[in-house]
């Protein structure tokens, strides 16, 4: 038997094992890194739970203006005119 062939094929064979062995555990290792940023509100779920709550945020802002432009729109001219004053005084304030 040729001793040397058989020697560099079981070397070559343990490298080719250790470098999969080697990818398998930087797989690993990056998984384990986005779980805990995404567990740490870094990934992308806490970006987006930000725009949920700017969103949010800003639709209550929009609500508050639709119910005054309905108040106004409602009542009666002096009611309206009155209400007016109000916004711009509070505006300048």
């Amino acid at each position: 038997m040729d001793w040397g062939w058989i020697s560099v094929s079981i070397v070559f064979g343990v490298g080719i094992v250790l470098a999969f062995t080697l990818q398998v555990i930087k797989m690993g290792i990056a998984h384990e890194e986005k779980r805990l940023a995404y567990k740490a509100g870094k990934g992308e779920a806490g970006r987006l739970e930000q725009i949920v709550a700017a969103n949010e945020a800003e639709m209550a802002k929009m609500r508050q203006r639709i119910e005054v432009l309905e108040r106004l729109a409602t009542d009666g001219d002096r009611k309206l005119a009155g209400e007016i004053d109000r916004l711009r005084n509070e505006e300048r304030v």
